[in-house]
């Protein structure tokens, strides 16, 4: 039985009850209640019942065609992120380079090794380091002799499934061929990748006790004025200006001595994922080209 509190505060205050009638509720009220609690209780009963081993096996089936589906795009989404973490990584190393050359006024080098070198392949095609080098005149060419490891500096590994593969400079066939969507004009071979916009270093040696060599096209040299040199041994002129420097980044797989690009054109094994970074010739600026 039910009170309301006028009917609680009549009896406080009278000391009579009002009539039964207006005490308890109607009847028919509390049946319905009744029924709808009866309902609800039905209603949760079903819907907290478990899965069928049949509805399992149905959800199962479409993750496992689903992910079937998205693997592939999946893939090249992490291609894409190593060319790009790779492009990152060279483009870094160059402004430490730069900035380094600045501040401290001498001539700085990114040693970028290749598979040519005799030394370091395995950082070949994505390593660097930075070094200090000097500038040596030889008749009309300069020629430019390691002299120290900058100190404070280790090897930075490259990264996998992505490597450097090409380095031009504004002189060279190919210099704008760079296009969106065709493929990077390189060989399928490692012997055959040549960095040639690179400079050569003379009495090269990763060490103190190492034999003195030449590396060939291994540097790019950045001036104390920010700028990075040219290469006037190739052009007998000590003033020589070959423009900027143009750096291709490519997904690639090495296998044995063999590249396997997985991005490649149909006709060709070139590969059509890259990136291509820009090095201002003067201000030594480093950025993404936009062909």
């Amino acid at each position: 039985m039910k009170f309301s509190q006028k009917v609680v505060c009549a009896v406080l205050k009278n000391g009579n009850a009002p009539p039964i009638v207006h005490i308890r509720e109607n009847s028919q009220q509390w049946k319905q209640a009744e029924n709808d609690e009866t309902v609800g209780l039905d209603m949760n009963k079903r819907t907290k019942r478990n899965f069928t081993l049949i509805e399992l096996l149905v959800v199962m089936l479409l993750m496992g065609v689903l992910m079937t589906l998205m693997l592939p795009a999946f893939k090249r989404m992490i291609s894409g992120n190593q060319v790009q973490q790779l492009a990152s990584n060279l483009k870094l190393g160059l402004e430490q380079a730069q900035s380094h050359a600045i501040t401290s006024r001498r001539y700085v080098a990114l040693i970028l090794p290749n598979p040519t070198m005799g030394k370091n392949n395995e950082y070949a095609l994505g390593g660097y380091r930075m070094a200090y080098v000097e500038k040596k005149k030889k008749k009309k060419t300069v020629e430019w002799h390691f002299a120290d490891w900058v100190p404070d500096t280790v090897w930075k590994e490259g990264v996998d499934e992505a490597k450097l593969l090409l380095v031009l400079n504004a002189e060279q066939d190919g210099y704008n061929d760079f296009k969106e969507g065709e493929p990077l004009d390189v060989k399928d071979k490692l012997a055959d990748i040549e960095l040639s916009g690179l400079i050569d270093i003379q009495e090269y040696k990763e060490n103190d006790s190492a034999t003195p060599q030449q590396a060939k096209e291994c540097a790019i040299i950045f001036s104390p004025y920010g700028g990075f040199v040219g290469d006037p041994a190739k052009k007998n002129d000590e003033k020589a200006f070959y423009g900027n420097l143009r750096l291709a980044v490519a997904e690639a797989l090495q296998s044995g001595s063999n590249f396997i690009y997985p991005s490649r054109n149909a006709s060709a094994n070139k590969p059509t994922n890259y990136l291509v970074l820009e090095i201002n010739r003067f201000s030594g600026r480093v950025k993404y080209y936009q062909p």
